[in-house]
């Protein structure tokens, strides 16, 4: 049983109803795997409802989504953590995204497993990650 933490671009193609994808998911739910995003995904996903042509039927899709995964909150212990894998980073000469590195940062708090497109995350010590979907170079 694996806990993922979903990142965006994964949840963007949950979200169109990628099939390939869709089928992937149910097969790790058969599993008792576990699906979950963090604040700043959320965040993140809600610019893009709004930013969109097509707010009332994506909101509806985002909202009918949220009902079928865990929500990891952005706190006191994930922003500490947030410091420490962006001090970590730059001693590296790796530095990624702020919003990535919080995401990084609920995801090495709590043994999840990352779920994004984007190949930086497997350059953070301590932070497993996969893509269901092809890394961008």
């Amino acid at each position: 049983m694996t806990a993922y933490l979903v990142d965006t671009n994964h949840v963007s193609k949950i979200l169109e109803r990628e099939r390939k994808l869709k089928a992937r998911l149910q097969k790790a739910n058969d599993t008792e795997d576990s699906f979950g995003i963090s604040m700043t995904v959320l965040g993140e996903l809600y610019y893009a409802v709004y930013a969109s042509q097509r707010k009332q039927k994506n909101l509806a899709r985002l909202k009918d989504f949220l009902d079928s995964v865990i929500l990891w909150e952005y706190d006191r212990l994930a922003a500490e953590e947030f410091g420490r894998i962006q001090a970590e980073q730059k001693a590296k000469g790796k530095p990624i995204p702020s919003s990535d590195a919080q995401i990084a940062a609920v995801a090495r708090l709590h043994n999840l497993r990352i779920l994004s497109n984007d190949r930086h995350f497997t350059f953070v010590s301590n932070l497993a990650s996969e893509s269901w979907l092809i890394f961008r170079e």
